[in-house]
């Protein structure tokens, strides 16, 4: 096998892997059934438990918030939330965080439904290569489906691996090196996992709050864990140029559960945070 066949089989594995710290975040209809609404990533941190998200997906819904939890049944997320506020519109905002601390109550109810991102497995202080080593793993909502009569939402992934863009077209697009990352998303262009055919992609709307995960080159003997690292959550697919995604350094929200919860994990040294 080629080299470069590996790694793609490797870095499939870890996108499969980082799907079970991935929830399909939930709102209810006036009829009480779910429907797509974005995404979000389970996180440990010193047996502490988190779900990141996006801040917009949060906005009026502070305390409508519901994951599935098997086939026919949804929870409703429960806990502590912080989420920055937007300077004037929101669709201005790039640094769009949320994050949810999870009652004990939430966590016995979420069982083993969802694995959890150990902190080890976090991004903090990456360098971002512009080579395609990089996945994104969300729940677009255009491959969502509520069944009335069955009584089920059906949601499919979507995986995609990406590369970041070059330096220069963040400013473009009002976004900042050490608290944003931007990445190619060529809808046209995106491999089908399950047929290993090229297809058009979805409109990543229902992407949003889902992770951007890094696959280091590495060398795994069969059924042996992949190493992944989570370095962003994906918060925008921009008007001004659809053949990208901005997404927040997992920096920032690494480093609010540090100061906001005196957690021990590493302090970024790329941004700064004063909370």
């Amino acid at each position: 096998m080629e080299i470069i066949d590996y790694y793609r089989e490797i870095q499939h594995e870890a996108s499969k892997d980082a799907y079970k710290a991935t929830c399909h975040y939930l709102t209810l209809d006036e009829n009480e059934n779910p429907q797509p609404h974005g995404s979000g990533v389970f996180v440990e941190i010193d047996s502490e438990k988190f779900l990141f998200t996006a801040a917009h997906v949060t906005d009026d819904m502070e305390d409508d918030i519901y994951v599935g939890i098997g086939e026919n049944e949804v929870l409703k997320l429960g806990g502590e939330l912080t989420r920055n506020e937007a300077p004037g519109n929101r669709d201005d905002d790039k640094i769009d965080i949320a994050i949810m601390k999870l009652s004990d109550e939430t966590i016995e109810k979420l069982g083993d439904q969802y694995d959890f991102i150990k902190q080890d497995e976090l991004g903090i202080n990456h360098e971002f290569k512009e080579l395609p080593m990089y996945q994104s793993v969300g729940f677009p909502a255009t491959k969502s489906k509520f069944n009335k009569f069955k009584n089920e939402l059906k949601s499919r992934p979507f995986l995609y691996t990406t590369m970041p863009a070059k330096s220069e077209l963040y400013e473009k697009l009002g976004c900042q090196t050490y608290s944003n990352i931007i990445v190619h998303y060529d809808k046209k262009n995106v491999k089908d996992y399950r047929t290993d055919q090229t297809v058009t992609g979805p409109d990543p709307f229902g992407i949003s709050g889902s992770g951007l995960w890094h696959t280091p080159s590495q060398v795994k003997a069969k059924g042996e864990k992949i190493d992944k690292l989570l370095v962003g959550i994906m918060t925008e697919w921009p008007t001004e140029n659809r053949k990208y995604w901005i997404g927040t350094r997992i920096d920032l929200f690494t480093e609010i559960v540090r100061q906001k919860y005196g957690l021990n994990i590493p302090q970024s040294k790329i941004v700064k945070v004063n909370i």
